[in-house]
């Protein structure tokens, strides 16, 4: 009976005895553990355990984190299709948005979060994704990066991605867009380079704020946005500029406004590498004033989209024009 009726005072003997065997792990190891949790809710938590811990945590190199703080002001609905509203919205946007976007977010609370993280040389951080699309139909986008800045911006969506099937594909191809349809996919757009902008601004913050930063990643949790990684010349050329210039200049602003924007529109878009087809494919640019600038937007992204990026600028280049 003794085996199964255990005292209060073997039980706190058992936890002691546990945490003892913790305590005696030697710093490196307990760091070396921190580091692979890494998750900086659980870092927090284990924070305020002991004093050994707080003493350590500070010390950890690797940091994630997922914040649910984001979202999108702009909606997407069946009403919100007219072309009047979406110049709005962009011009909006721009207007009231674009300095805050490089600026800490509040509702983030990027620096107290790394307050007690002093010593954070690999940061990965990811944002909500509120994105759905609509029964087949895939989306994704990408942004160049110089230093801190958000140079250019690319956003492809397809009404469908399937397997190909040439007689198929023939027959059921659609040479235009309904002009309600294109500024639905416009609003998409749109929210994606409020995404972009975002993860400006956030690289621009962490970068000031963790000295010691090798390494940022910034994602999304549908992964829509085609990864954002900074690292080794990159990041002290980030670095070097913030130094120089932390705020965006007039003429940079100037650069995104609607006179940039490219549009086009692909009925079929074949993808051989991968035998995929893509179907009622839209892509929308932002000061991608090259070819160089839509293939390095999507640098990240080793499939399909980085195909069709490929395919439209060698076999469709035509079909891009300026939108306004």
């Amino acid at each position: 009976m003794r085996n199964v009726h255990r005292t209060v005072g073997e039980e706190e003997e058992e936890e002691a005895g546990a945490e003892n065997w913790f305590q005696r792990l030697p710093d490196d190891v307990v760091l070396h553990i921190f580091g692979k949790l890494s998750d900086v809710k659980w870092l927090c938590r284990c924070f305020v355990v002991a004093k050994r811990f707080s003493s350590l945590i500070p010390l950890v190199q690797t940091v994630s984190f997922v914040t649910k703080t984001w979202n999108s002001d702009f909606s997407i609905e069946d009403g919100d299709l007219q072309g009047t509203i979406f110049l709005g919205k962009f011009s909006e946007f721009l207007t009231n948005n674009f300095r805050l976007a490089f600026l800490p977010s509040p509702r983030l609370n990027f620096n107290d979060v790394v307050f007690h993280l002093k010593q954070i040389e690999f940061l990965n951080i990811e944002f909500p994704s509120h994105f759905n699309a609509d029964n087949d139909s895939v989306f994704k986008w990408g942004a160049n990066f110089t230093t801190n800045i958000l140079e250019s911006f690319t956003f492809l969506y397809a009404a469908s991605l399937s397997k190909t099937d040439e007689e198929k594909d023939r027959k059921e191809t659609k040479n235009e867009i309904a002009q309600d349809e294109l500024f639905r996919r416009l609003n998409i757009s749109l929210d994606c380079f409020k995404n972009a902008l975002l993860r400006s601004g956030i690289l621009s913050c962490a970068v000031r704020t963790c000295l010691m930063l090798q390494s940022i990643t910034i994602t999304d949790s549908n992964n829509k946005g085609v990864k954002l990684c900074l690292a080794g010349e990159k990041l002290v050329q980030c670095r070097n500029t913030l130094e120089v210039s932390p705020t965006i200049s007039s003429e940079k602003f100037g650069l995104w406004a609607l006179e940039n924007m490219r549009g086009g529109y692909v009925p079929v878009l074949q993808l051989p590498i991968s035998g995929y087809v893509m179907k009622g494919v839209t892509i929308v640019e932002v000061c991608a004033f090259d070819d160089t600038s839509m293939l390095d937007a999507f640098a990240e992204e080793k499939g399909v989209f980085s195909e069709a990026v490929v395919q439209i600028l060698e076999k469709h280049k035509g079909s891009i024009k300026a939108l306004f």
